[in-house]
């Protein structure tokens, strides 16, 4: 990594940083997760063995829910309410204008949120292992690599999201509604295997949602095995790879006159 591209990296951090919607997406999503799930299950919950897998506890499934979820908040809602938002008040408009200089910020963008979700999950790890233990079975690797490619895919969202020509606000509300429906879509933060008994209807459209198609790679590489999923993310990273080429066709640089 050079020099500029480093700068620009330390530099989007230190604004993220400031940001409420970092905190929220980052630090607080996950554990307000956690505490919720105890609060309606019981806080035996995490200790249980999780029924689709001997072996394998709730918490382990669920850190691994919690990885792919922090990844796709950060990338879709916090990068594009940043993106949009200095968009909105005409800073990047010296960048549009630098092929380099372009080039280099979607880089520090993608290194920055990488870090982000790097932190978070490796913040919501180390609590949960010293509130519960580790796993019997545990990827770490694995479960990097299924992490970054959800990261990528939610990147790849919300810098189209935060690069399209709306005001800010409009870039804030498309940003939230597309998480909050994965989200929710997704199973709520509740591993989707546990929908199956209750609500066998919800259950289905957790198999079409993205977001929870996502989160059963990261579990399965956690474990180091491939999910039955991996068809339905190598079409998200292609597809994310073609929002690439829109994005660069339609970001508007230039922001408000």
């Amino acid at each position: 990594m050079n020099g500029h591209l480093w700068a620009m990296v330390r530099v989007e951090l230190m604004l993220l940083a400031r940001s409420p919607a970092v905190l929220l997406s980052a630090v607080v999503l996950p554990f307000a997760v956690l505490l919720l799930l105890m609060l309606f299950i019981g806080f035996s919950f995490p200790t249980l063995e999780f029924g689709a897998m001997p072996g394998v506890r709730v918490i382990d499934r669920l850190l691994a829910e919690m990885a792919g979820t922090v990844a796709a908040s950060v990338g879709i809602t916090v990068l594009a309410t940043h993106v949009a938002d200095l968009r909105g008040r005409g800073t990047l408009r010296l960048l549009g204008r630098v092929p380099s200089g372009a080039g280099r910020y979607v880089a520090a963008h993608a290194v920055a949120a990488g870090l982000l979700v790097a932190g978070s999950v490796a913040l919501f790890t180390g609590v949960t292992f010293l509130l519960y233990g580790p796993p019997r079975s545990w990827h770490p690797l694995g479960m990097a690599g299924a992490a970054l490619a959800v990261t990528y895919c939610a990147f790849s969202t919300g810098l189209l999201l935060g690069g399209l020509r709306m005001p800010p606000a409009g870039a804030r509300v498309a940003a939230t509604l597309c998480f909050v429906l994965l989200f929710a879509g997704s199973g709520l933060g509740v591993p989707r295997e546990g929908w199956k008994g209750v609500a066998p209807w919800f259950y289905e459209i957790t198999t079409y949602n993205p977001l929870a198609q996502l989160n059963d790679f990261v579990f399965h590489a956690s474990l180091g095995r491939l999910s039955e999923t991996w068809p339905a993310v190598a079409g998200l990273v292609v597809a994310a790879a073609v929002v690439n080429v829109v994005t660069r066709r339609v970001f508007d640089w230039d922001g408000r006159p």
